[in-house]
């Protein structure tokens, strides 16, 4: 258990907002948690509570009155699985150990396994594809923790947390009880989760149980994802014939598929669009895609198709009942903004939903003064509001 005071935040958010907080209590168990809730220990920290992961959704608007927490509850557990009454295994969710562990689930197609809330996501997902587990491939490279996904959904290639996960454990900061959701108790949504709504504050995430298969389950639906996979599985088809003298196999690319494989693209993917937030201060991208009504799209589609030619198609995707979503990047782009910079702040010329931190400098009123201009032209030229996608603590006052 950690505690200070003071405290600043500047290596706990991806932003690189130079911020304090009053108090910063840091746990790496369930008890310890429970030690800061218990006997009225919770009043003689400052007010309010906030709980952050990796910091890489979160953009401080200025310093914190009160007490930050951080989970580093880290381990990954394999459980038992149906038919094989072997104990839960607990692996080390960093390190050598996290990628050889041998696990004991090893002969059930399918695998539960449960990840401690301050687990960096991705070694979780790099853990995955080592053991050529199927589930959260297509979310490698997410920067931030496991118990922050957890509450944010987070999403990327047409996959999303929920698609992977099975239960939330979490503890009750109101009945100081540890409780487990199942994935539909958590009311998971676009970016969003019960944790963030109707019981924000309220719950703790401590680990997640997320269901995975050895079975091969890609997903390829998402812009060019498929042509980029299939001709890395090709590649590596390829390359393994022809180390064995023969030639270009026979088998589509489909059945070099790996975890490991398309983990790999989706890496690659990543790196050619998004900055590494440990070079270049950003939490991702900083905006929602917009989810319209059709009537919005065609006004949208009409403006691009004069702009453009007739034969020009806006980026959209199906959201259903009548609704269509739309790229942030796509608007924001239009506007002008891909690649802008004033002063210390910039939007990241490969990719205009991220806002950076250009200089390492920035103040969160120049972050959030660029938000403003951003919205403000989306809005002007097309009519459709955008939403941050970033948490802002403490949050902006609303008129």
């Amino acid at each position: 258990m950690k505690i200070g005071f003071n405290h600043n935040l500047k290596a706990q958010n991806t932003f690189g907002m130079d911020v304090s907080c009053a108090c910063y209590a840091e746990y790496d168990s369930v008890e310890d948690l429970v030690g800061f809730f218990s006997e009225g220990k919770q009043f003689s920290l400052p007010r309010p509570f906030f709980h952050i992961g990796g910091g890489s959704n979160v953009l401080f608007t200025g310093d914190f009155p009160g007490t930050v927490f951080h989970s580093a509850i880290r381990f990954i557990s394999v459980l038992p699985c149906d038919g094989f009454p072997s104990s839960p295994t607990a692996v080390p969710a960093s390190g050598d150990g996290a990628a050889g562990a041998e696990m004991k689930a090893g002969d059930c197609k399918a695998v539960r396994v449960e990840v401690g809330a301050g687990t960096p996501w991705d070694e979780f997902c790099r853990w995955c594809a080592e053991q050529g587990l199927w589930g959260p491939e297509n979310l490698s490279g997410i920067p931030g923790e496991t118990g922050a996904a957890a509450v944010q959904n987070i999403g990327a290639y047409g996959a999303e947390f929920k698609d992977v996960v099975s239960e939330i454990r979490c503890f009750d900061a109101v009945t100081h009880a540890v409780r487990t959701f199942s994935r539909d108790e958590c009311d998971y949504g676009y970016r969003d989760s019960m944790f963030k709504k109707s019981a924000k504050g309220r719950y703790v995430v401590l680990s997640a149980v997320f269901s995975l298969s050895r079975e091969p389950k890609p997903r390829l639906e998402y812009g060019h994802i498929r042509e980029a996979v299939l001709q890395a599985a090709g590649k590596t088809a390829a390359e393994s014939a022809g180390a064995e003298g023969g030639g270009i196999p026979d088998a589509e690319p489909e059945m070099s598929l790996t975890p490991a494989l398309m983990r790999s693209v989706i890496l690659s993917v990543r790196d050619a669009k998004l900055p590494d937030p440990a070079r270049i201060g950003s939490a991702g991208s900083f905006f929602k895609n917009p989810v319209v009504p059709k009537s919005a799209f065609d006004r949208v589609a009409n403006y691009a198709g004069s702009k453009y030619g007739p034969d020009y198609t806006v980026p959209h995707f199906d959201a259903g009942s009548g609704f269509v979503k739309i790229p942030a990047a796509w608007l924001i782009e239009q506007c002008g903004w891909k690649g802008y910079r004033e002063g210390n702040v910039g939007v990241y010329e490969r990719q205009p939903l991220v806002i950076v931190n250009a200089t390492g400098n920035a103040r969160p009123e120049e972050i959030l003064a660029l938000e403003d201009k951003i919205t403000a032209s989306v809005l002007n030229l097309f009519g459709i509001g955008l939403y941050p996608e970033v948490e802002h603590v403490p949050e902006r006052a609303t008129v």
